[in-house]
């Protein structure tokens, strides 16, 4: 039989510390036409905290279960460049929060805008219809 646990502690399961060694610095975008120098500023994001999350959905954390899935055990390996990355982000983390939110996608699944192809895409799911996409995030 399965062992069932609450979304929140499915969520909470950390993955392993990655290895860094050697790692070259490359550009962080596909797109030429995107750069650090178009940051104009940076600020807190004050509802995204834990606090703020357990507050509006600490009900259907507590609440909503799920099949129990290890954490992958197999030795972690290092990450050298941007494609090392996203395998193991996919591996460890982004695999997690399909199967948990039913709403992640790798970026090639946004709209691809200009060749700016993002990283992670989220999608909003209406009961019986297709995931409609309403953001784009690099990581």
């Amino acid at each position: 039989m399965a062992a069932f646990r609450t979304l929140l502690d499915y969520l909470m399961v950390a993955p392993p510390g990655l290895p860094t060694k050697e790692t070259n610095k490359t550009p962080n975008t596909t797109n030429d036409q995107c750069n650090w120098r178009q940051i104009n500023s940076v600020s807190v994001w004050h509802e995204f905290t834990y606090d703020h999350i357990r507050q509006r959905y600490g009900h259907l954390l507590q609440q909503v279960l799920i099949e129990s899935a290890p954490m992958p055990n197999s030795p972690p390996q290092p990450v050298n460049t941007e494609p090392m990355f996203a395998v193991r982000f996919t591996t460890y983390v982004q695999s997690r929060l399909r199967r948990a939110l039913r709403a992640v996608d790798i970026g090639d699944a946004a709209q691809v805008i200009n060749n700016f192809r993002p990283d992670i895409a989220f999608s909003e799911l209406a009961v019986h219809s297709v995931p409609r996409q309403i953001a784009a995030q690099e990581i």
